[in-house]
């Protein structure tokens, strides 16, 4: 069916939709995902240079994302350095760096398909690495340089056959020194880009939104270049030159995909550190932004400093994040946004980009979140049985769903209108918690003889909970100031401080274990029922607590 992009576009712009509900053209979209993405690629040409990548025949990034804006002027990336303040990638320079390292690392074996893990916080040598990589066809995987253990597992489970990071890193790739790639950047460019088929993999990513935590999932070239091109030209409405920053976002959620929305389009993606914006929030008023992502502590850093965002033109956020109705609207009031369009937009690194979006529009905060143009979806029952949604609420599932990881959110439909409805089961956020892995981590400590993380749900937003870390100390007595200071290190050095859990409480007993594990259903239900806090009160309990430890520490030690 005929897509009228220009039309579209205006409706976008002016932010007044034609009739109530999803608009017409967005329906059709879900029915005819080949045909929008066709007409997008066409409007999305313009007058610049012609892409290389055909819709659902091949795609060529290194040239649609790279080569293409080569020969301009315009600033690929900017982000702010504490010690030398703003640093900035042009398009020229990144294509320049990216073709050098891309024929050092073809002479070091990188081959089309070969799995290549991207280890580096965001700058430059990202944007250069994932550039290289996408020109010699490999298979990206990107991880954030946080915690030794958190990154030696899911390398473990990767099993990657080339690293790409800096030298300085080399401690949290342990095991795997021999997969290190060379960055010299003395080589002179020879080597022709990599065109990927549309199911061919453009990367496995460590999705956090996918159960279990740590498990890596398939992003097809077909998926990554149509979310990139629906995201840039429809979601945050890119032109090339525009500025679009996340501050605080998280990277495994929101990386790659808002990297190849920026390059697609030959905008500019601005990064800021959290850190560095409350300790000068002026920074995020020194360039205009044209797409602007506020988490919840962006919102309070902001509100704190009282800084006025009169350089933003489009905000989004995320609509998995627990809405706070008064700290928005008074962020929003303060702040000077109260006339700039907002929209929701939530983000599934696995599907290439932005899943579900509402559209910009200038009102209040709101969880209308249909899903995304050109997106092919169903609503499937609650129970998970496969069968379509009986009524107007279901599990939001992309399609053809055989090869992805099963669908967790619920969405909601009434008078047209979608609404976010909360995921499924027990998140944070939307993401999943490694409750097994940070376990494993405290469960080293020489005071603890057990731990679990469990989810207590907080009976406020609907589907938001809290992750709280039951430590079973037997009979010691208790230290709580130092223990925590030392389980927040722990946690922090393996794991990152993204992991710290919302709560620890310290209970005086030996945990339930069955085969040596920890009885997770019976720590749940005596932790929720009250039932631990009145046992390690109890004289008999501890009478009992007493006789276990001469059983267990004088025989076998602490922890059995």
């Amino acid at each position: 069916m005929p897509f009228d992009v220009r039309k579209i576009l205006e409706q976008l712009e002016t932010g007044t939709p034609a009739e109530a509900g999803v608009p017409a053209w967005q329906q059709e979209s879900w029915a005819d995902a080949d045909g929008f993405a066709a007409a997008l690629a066409t409007a999305h040409v313009g007058r610049g240079a012609p892409l290389k990548s055909r819709v659902g025949q091949q795609y060529d990034f290194f040239h649609d994302v790279v080569v293409r804006h080569g020969s301009s002027d315009r600033i690929a990336l900017r982000c702010y350095d504490r010690r030398s303040g703003w640093q900035v990638l042009s398009y020229r320079t990144l294509q320049e760096q990216a073709a050098r390292r891309a024929t050092e690392w073809a002479r070091q074996g990188v081959k089309p398909g070969a799995k290549v893990c991207l280890l580096y916080s965001v700058g430059s040598e990202l944007l250069i690495s994932l550039a290289a990589a996408l020109g010699l066809g490999a298979c990206i995987s990107y991880l954030p340089p946080q915690g030794k253990r958190f990154i030696a597992r899911r390398l473990a489970l990767l099993q990657p056959e080339h690293i790409a990071t800096e030298p300085h890193q080399v401690l949290l790739v342990e095991g795997f020194e021999k997969q290190m790639l060379q960055n010299g950047g003395q080589a002179s460019p020879a080597f022709t880009s990599h065109t990927y088929k549309p199911e061919e993999p453009v990367g496995l990513l460590f999705s956090p939104l996918v159960e279990p935590a740590g498990t890596p999932v398939l992003l097809t070239a077909e998926d990554a270049w149509r979310g990139a091109l629906v995201d840039g030209m429809l979601t945050f409405g890119l032109s090339p030159g525009e500025h679009l920053a996340a501050p605080g976002y998280h990277p495994l959620q929101h990386l790659p995909a808002f990297l190849f929305t920026t390059l697609l389009r030959g905008a500019t993606y601005l990064h800021l550190e959290l850190q560095d914006i409350e300790a000068n929030p002026a920074l995020l008023t020194q360039h205009p932004v044209r797409a602007l992502g506020v988490s919840p502590a962006l919102r309070d850093v902001l509100l704190r400093t009282r800084t006025p965002l009169k350089n933003v033109a489009h905000w989004f956020r995320n609509p998995e994040e627990p809405i706070d109705w008064q700290g928005w609207r008074a962020w929003v009031q303060q702040c000077g946004l109260s006339a700039v369009p907002s929209s929701n937009a939530l983000v599934d690194p696995a599907a290439g980009g932005t899943v579900l979006c509402s559209p910009r529009r200038v009102r209040d905060v709101h969880t209308e979140a249909p899903p995304a143009p050109g997106r092919s979806w169903a609503l499937r029952d609650v129970n998970m049985s496969g069968q379509e949604a009986p009524g107007d609420l279901g599990v939001f599932t992309l399609l053809p769903d055989k090869e992805r990881p099963p669908g967790y959110l619920v969405l909601t439909r009434a008078y047209g209108v979608y609404h976010y409805g909360g995921p499924r089961t027990a998140r944070r956020e939307g993401r999943v918690y490694p409750a097994a892995e940070v376990a494993e981590v405290v469960s080293g400590l020489p005071f603890v003889r057990g731990a679990i993380v469990l989810p207590a749900p907080t009976g406020g937003v609907a589907g938001h909970y809290r992750y709280v870390l039951l430590v079973f100390t037997g009979t010691q007595s208790l230290n709580a100031g130092a223990w925590l200071q030392e389980i927040r290190r722990r946690i922090e050095l393996q794991m990152g401080a993204e992991h710290l859990p919302d709560r620890t409480d310290f209970i005086p007993l030996y945990p339930r274990k069955e085969e040596g594990a920890l009885d997770e259903a019976w720590c749940q239900t005596q932790y929720l029922t009250g039932a631990l806090h009145r046992k390690s009160t109890d004289p008999l309990f501890q009478a009992l607590t007493s006789l276990r430890s001469h059983l267990l520490e004088k025989k076998d030690g602490p922890g059995v």
